[in-house]
């Protein structure tokens, strides 16, 4: 028993002094003990410190490689500006304001052209200058909305659309040779030179409004891209109003003009690609929208001597289709909460009653079957610059 006693205790005094030996060769360590997060544990905590970490845990990129709403190592909001998956929509409200410079097009209405020769009725005329058209021109208008936010793949949102064209033109004429002919009047093959002038002028206007409540739902998203599709409800407005005015022994007057109210769905898609380690990005819109509605037609033809020697109107129900298609670049900040992008914007509106079709529809006195006076599109394309804040 003494024995196993004493190699106990010679044992307990080896280890106790290898113990003191190798304090002695390492020294002390000085300083405050480092934080968890650099040191770690197991040896790795040197890696973990030589590489900057998200407020999510995740290893961040530096400044411009952080995924869409995901600010490293910087809190952008309650939640650290950063959502579970990466690429997700992480703001709560977003809204927005934009410039739209666009242009109607098929919306044109040819109104006089000058003419010589036989100016009887029946008699043969020759066209001895140009056609004089009210061609609705660029135009600035104006979109701006709301957009909430109810998890990481689903958004409600609101846009309001309007655009508002005037376009004008005028000719004289020296009164010398040529006259000028109305195209516009309700019996052009009619008219003879008692009804012709020499001076001629024509005012269009065309406005389309548009408000739209969507829902978003993500379907395909990453740090690099965001894919969602669109369904919601739309409520459309197109108006045109003509007039003309021909100086002949007073003045020849023509009103006419085209309005349409609606309501339908509308399904579409969008998408945005980042590009990599940079804040910009580019994007592109696609929707399809079925309106029904009615439109309401009306022309009127009037000079000094009788005001009202033409008044007449007419009114259908229309399903019209409205194509948008948009596509464009923009510049995101970190935090992804303020965007600036510009794009162009080409809209389609099929089936509507133009004015110019209604015009012709009235001379050719053409109402049980006016499909053949009727291609029913005009279109809207041209520029849009917006601005947009998210929290």
């Amino acid at each position: 028993m003494q024995t196993k006693s004493f190699v106990c205790a010679a044992v307990l005094a080896a280890l106790a002094g290898w113990g003191g030996s190798a304090r002695a060769q390492m020294g002390p360590m000085g300083g405050p003990m480092a934080p968890y997060g650099v040191m770690g544990v197991g040896g790795h905590g040197m890696m973990a410190g030589a590489m900057p970490v998200s407020a999510t845990g995740s290893i961040s990129q530096g400044p411009n490689c952080a995924a869409p709403g995901c600010c490293s190592g910087v809190s952008c909001g309650d939640d650290g500006g950063c959502c579970d998956d990466c690429g997700g929509w992480c703001h709560h409200i977003s809204v927005f304001g934009e410039f739209l410079y666009l242009r109607p097009r098929n919306a044109e209405i040819a109104y006089s052209v000058p003419i010589d020769g036989n100016l009887v009725p029946g008699g043969t005329q020759f066209q001895i200058g140009p056609v004089r058209v009210v061609d609705p021109d660029f135009a600035p208008g104006f979109r701006f909305g709301a957009g909430f936010t109810l998890s990481e793949c689903d958004q409600i949102v609101m846009t309001y659309s309007q655009l508002d064209s005037h376009t004008q033109d005028a000719i004289s004429l020296g009164g010398t040779g040529p006259v000028l002919r109305s195209l516009v009047g309700p019996l052009p093959a009619a008219l003879n030179a008692a009804q012709d002038s020499l001076d001629s002028r024509a005012v269009l206007d065309t406005q389309f409004k548009l408000f739209d409540v969507d829902y978003k739902g993500l379907f395909a998203y990453s740090c690099d891209y965001r894919m969602a599709y669109v369904v919601g409800a739309r409520y459309a407005n197109l108006e045109q109003h003509f007039v003309s005015v021909s100086e002949v022994n007073g003045a020849n007057n023509v009103l006419a003009e085209s309005e349409f109210d609606g309501v339908g769905l509308k399904f579409g898609l969008e998408g945005e690609r980042y590009a990599r380690c940079t804040q910009f990005f580019v994007y592109g819109k696609g929707d399809v929208n079925f309106i029904g509605g009615q439109f309401r037609t009306r022309y009127q033809f009037n000079n000094q001597s009788d005001p009202l020697i033409v008044d007449t109107s007419w009114k259908a129900g229309r399903v019209v289709t409205i194509v948008d298609l948009e596509v464009g670049a923009g510049w995101r900040n970190h935090c992804d909460n303020l965007r600036f992008s510009v794009g162009y914007l080409f809209s389609s509106w099929l089936n509507v009653v133009k004015t110019n079709e209604w015009i012709n529809t009235v001379q050719q006195n053409n109402f049980v079957d006016p499909s053949d006076n009727y291609n029913g599109m005009m279109t809207f394309d041209g520029l849009t610059a917006r601005v947009e804040f998210l929290w």
